[in-house]
């Protein structure tokens, strides 16, 4: 089973969802580091920044739904 052609546009919000995950899974990986040499700090400052590059994933990803076929009323 093959899966449906995308649009060139479509492939590169792709791209930008998995570049900006793999960013948050790095500032993820560097939070446990710094929790496990009990370093606080490094550890709020990279899971803040893991939340906003996860946040902007999800932001990216909306631009890959179905356009509403109802009027945009809900």
């Amino acid at each position: 089973m093959s899966a449906a052609p995308i649009s060139p546009t479509t492939s590169l919000v792709f791209d930008a969802v998995a570049e900006v995950a793999s960013i948050a899974e790095s500032y993820a990986r560097n939070a446990v580091g710094f929790a496990l040499v009990r370093d606080a700090r490094g550890a709020a400052y990279s899971l803040n920044c893991a939340a906003k590059a996860l946040a902007s994933a999800a932001s990216t990803a909306q631009a890959l739904r179905p356009a509403q076929q109802d009027g945009g009323g809900q």
